[in-house]
């Protein structure tokens, strides 16, 4: 029998609601499922059972996904359904809404949880003190990237970053050794930006 697109919908709009105490967010976490293993998705909201994201990702019912939040914390669980950029995720088990939503406990007011990284090895280059230096780029997020290349860069120097497919960026140099380099970006790039080059032929090399 041909499925009801109305039942369906309410079906949805049933789950939704079901969410016993759904809070309201716009984490950003890196998104990965079979055959995509990083994309960008936003969790609209959460609770106990489960939670809403968006993202550009093509996601499919009882599809497994995995969604690792700023911080390092991961949520499992599988898609419930999808309508447009938008899904609903079961967890595999309740979820700490709390612990997710809380601020981290650190000792150091200087450290900052990190915001999901994506893996890249994506040829670019720099600008550093009025020299051009060719770089790979290891993994990225939204704040900073992790670079590959030949020489020390001096720590606290600043940078510029031009990396295939996104708006050359200025960033400070907060770690390097004979191998990499880690910067931080001074404007981050948006979610929106980031999605798309995600999705895009430029970070796939």
């Amino acid at each position: 029998m041909e499925a009801n697109p109305a039942s369906a919908a309410e079906t949805r709009d049933e789950w939704i609601e079901r969410a016993p105490r759904a809070v309201a967010t716009l984490l950003v976490g890196k998104l990965s499922h079979e055959g995509n293993p990083g994309q960008l998705c936003r969790v609209r909201n959460i609770s106990e059972q489960g939670m809403q994201i968006d993202t550009i990702a093509s996601l499919l019912p009882a599809m497994r996904i995995s969604v690792e939040l700023r911080g390092g914390q991961t949520l499992t669980g599988a898609i419930a359904w999808t309508k447009g950029g938008r899904a609903g995720v079961r967890f595999d088990t309740p979820a700490d809404v709390n612990a997710i939503l809380g601020k981290p406990q650190i000792e150091a007011a200087t450290v900052r949880p990190r915001s999901p990284r994506f893996a890249a090895e994506i040829p670019a280059r720099i600008n550093s003190l009025g020299r051009s230096i060719d770089v790979v780029v290891v993994d990225l997020s939204q704040g900073g990237a992790c670079l590959r290349l030949q020489r020390t860069l001096r720590a606290d120097s600043e940078v510029i970053l031009m990396i295939p497919g996104l708006p050359t960026r200025r960033c400070t140099t907060r770690w390097s050794n004979d191998e990499f380099a880690g910067v931080a970006f001074h404007d981050p790039i948006s979610y929106t930006e980031l999605s798309a080059w995600l999705d895009s032929p430029a970070a796939r090399g």
